[in-house]
């Protein structure tokens, strides 16, 4: 989880607060206050240096309840002091944000290491308009056998789909990991995997569009240049996706999918953080997605991995409406 801002905040805050009680000593020392001898060093040390680089060395270590106890140590201790105090109880508010609180808890660490099935794997549903294929062409080409019929029901390829799913390869319980540039020729590998993750939003209102899409129009896609892709391989066996394209100063990603056998592995993250440096290469300084608002999970998971909300747009569609919100991350150096 990236730093937030918050706790940059509280950082800068204590370092100035050590800073001014340190000039104040010297200060001292170099006027020859009648009023300062010797002994009053070693209490100014006690009183005030040293807890304060305690409180940052908690910090720095991302202890929650030791920073904590520590800033509120500092700030009674700088009740003497007008700028000491404000510095400290300024520090203590930043230390109480949110954000702040979820940096120092660990929080994304630890939800990423937990349930992947409710993190950004397969659960993301982008904008609407961004399916690469328009809904009549996407009729024409059926999706690997896993159209619903009327009345809810599946065709039996899906039950075919599902027993070959399971006859697999399987990666090794300590799989290496690689994550490629997809070209055109992936398309099928690239779409396979988009509708295994989404297969659980087929009952969705609406649906996922994604699971409108064809083969051949995310070939087209990548040979035209409209977009790019990327998989990620464990021991050169394809277990999760994402499609991303240049909007200006932003990268922007979509479609982000990993299939359900292999979550709860970490592998979305490395995908997000794939684009994110892919960004920073092609001189980019944010990094966008779009999610369904109802899907609070990934909104959650977003903002833990450093995402802000900027806007929302309303997508009314002949099978419902869904409202998508647009998330951004700073990423520029």
């Amino acid at each position: 989880m990236s730093k937030p801002s918050s706790i940059r905040t509280a950082t800068f805050l204590l370092y100035i607060d050590l800073l001014y009680i340190m000039f104040n000593v010297v200060m001292s020392i170099s006027n020859n206050s009648d009023d300062f001898n010797a002994g009053v060093i070693p209490l100014l040390i006690v009183r005030f240096i040293l807890p304060i680089a305690l409180a940052l060395f908690f910090l720095n270590k991302r202890k929650y309840w030791p920073t904590l106890i520590m800033g509120f140590f500092v700030l009674w201790l700088s009740s003497i002091d007008l700028v000491t105090m404000v510095l400290s109880f300024a520090s203590l508010l930043f230390l109480f944000n949110r954000k702040s609180r979820d940096y120092l808890r660990n929080v994304s660490d630890r939800l990423g290491e937990e349930a992947q099935a409710i993190d950004i794997d397969a659960t993301v549903d982008p904008v609407e308009a961004e399916a690469t294929v328009e809904p009549d062409e996407a009729a024409a080409e059926p999706s690997s056998g896993k159209e619903a019929l009327p009345g809810g029901e599946k065709r039996e390829g899906e039950a075919t789909a599902a027993v070959s799913a399971a006859k697999k390869p399987k990666p090794s319980a300590d799989p290496v990991i690689e994550i490629r540039e997809a070209a055109p020729g992936d398309a099928e590998v690239i779409h396979s995997l988009m509708m295994e993750a989404f297969e659980e939003f087929r009952k969705a209102v609406p649906p996922s569009s994604a699971l409108n899409e064809t083969a051949e129009g995310i070939r087209e896609a990548l040979e035209s240049g409209k977009e790019s892709a990327a998989i990620l391989y464990e021991d050169n066996l394809p277990s999760a996706m994402i499609r991303y394209k240049l909007d200006g100063d932003a990268i922007y990603f979509f479609r982000l999918s990993v299939v359900p056998a292999r979550r709860k592995r970490g592998l979305a993250r490395m995908l997000v953080e794939w684009i994110e440096q892919k960004g920073r290469s092609k001189g980019m300084s944010r990094s966008t997605c779009m999610v369904r608002q109802t899907v609070h999970r990934n909104l959650v998971m977003y903002e833990n991995m450093g995402y802000e909300v900027t806007g929302q747009e309303l997508f009314v569609r002949p099978e419902g409406s869904v409202t998508s919100l647009k998330l951004e991350k700073y990423i520029g150096l």
